[in-house]
């Protein structure tokens, strides 16, 4: 799509604008604030043409123009530049300059910093890339009932249940649990695949019934689609201070989709194969009236995904700029 680039200065004037007013913005405006050279007329005309194009809409109450989905995803790829105010950014290079402190404390202390100056929640995943296996126990619970213990090095205990139909069955489990406890201790998760092949013949020698091991044990016990993750909502006391989020119904819809980790699942995967910082909006997982920013961050062994989550007219500039310094730092951290 094109536009001039005097399109552009007010596209950029109203997206900007409307973050901080939540009211549409007029031609007046426009001219009064910051294009006093341009006719009344002229700013209308622009404007008229931008809601033809997709990029701005008209409400119902007002003369004014909001950016629309479009429009922001416009400004979001062609327009946008962060910025980080340098109060903001003296508090967070406090926070990088302390010592002994590990990169989940740096974390944490950055997001309270991100969460108290956006005035918005922010959500972290942390997936485990280095996190080894430690232990495995048995324990029978009744006749027809044992649990498995996996104990990985960050201290996750996994329990799975296993029904038993005879003492057979479970002598076989135990079987299993000792070749695992012999075989995969200490092996990094993410490279239990590479063994499996081996301990699968191991075990077919081993116990009586193994088609009941591999479904009860080998494919119950491991996913090995998926990385160890944990996910830390943060600042969700803010919503209520966004005109947005007002509404009962509207706050209950964040507030559930905060805990949705498909929608973190989706954003991570997007992140993964772009490794750039970004701007994911509502209409992309059903909650119009949302967008989230979002950057991947990579420290010993560790990959975090930090996420701030608001309204669509949120400050796209501040945040992506918080994102981006924030990942730097980190990130550069973790090397030295």
């Amino acid at each position: 799509m094109d536009i001039t680039k005097r399109q552009e200065e007010i596209l950029r004037i109203i997206v900007e604008e409307y973050a901080y007013t939540t009211e549409p913005i007029s031609s007046k405006e426009i001219i009064q604030k910051y294009l006093p050279d341009l006719s009344s007329a002229t700013i209308r005309n622009e404007m008229a043409s931008l809601e033809k194009t997709g990029l701005l809409e008209k409400t119902h109450t007002s003369s004014g123009r909001i950016p629309s989905i479009n429009g922001y995803k416009y400004y979001e790829s062609k327009i946008l530049k962060p910025k980080l105010s340098i109060n903001i950014k003296r508090k967070l290079e406090k926070i990088f300059s302390q010592r002994d402190i590990s990169i989940d404390t740096v974390i944490d202390q950055s997001v309270s910093i991100i969460n108290e100056s956006l005035k918005l929640p922010s959500v972290v995943t942390t997936q485990q890339t280095n996190e080894l296996l430690k232990r495995f126990d048995l324990i029978q619970i009744d006749e027809h009932t044992a649990l498995i213990l996996l104990v990985t090095s960050n201290g996750t205990v996994n329990k799975n249940t296993i029904h038993l139909s005879d003492n057979k069955q479970l002598d076989d489990i135990g079987v299993c649990v000792r070749i695992f406890n012999d075989r995969l201790i200490d092996t990094a998760i993410k490279d239990v695949p590479k063994k499996i092949g081996s301990i699968k013949e191991i075990i077919r020698s081993a116990v009586h019934e193994y088609e009941f091991c591999i479904r009860q044990i080998i494919e119950k016990i491991f996913d090995f689609n998926k990385v160890p993750t944990a996910t830390k909502v943060q600042g969700t006391k803010w919503l209520t201070t966004q005109p947005e989020f007002q509404n009962i119904e509207h706050l209950n819809k964040v507030l559930s989709m905060l805990e949705d980790t498909n929608v973190w699942k989706h954003i991570s995967y997007v992140q993964q194969k772009t490794g750039k910082t970004l701007i994911t909006f509502g209409n992309e997982f059903g909650a119009n009236e949302l967008a989230i920013a979002s950057t991947s961050i990579s420290s010993n062994g560790s990959k975090h995904q930090l996420s701030v989550v608001g309204p669509t007219r949120m400050d796209y500039s501040e945040v992506k700029g918080l994102l981006e310094f924030i990942k730097a730092e980190i990130e550069k951290l973790s090397n030295k």
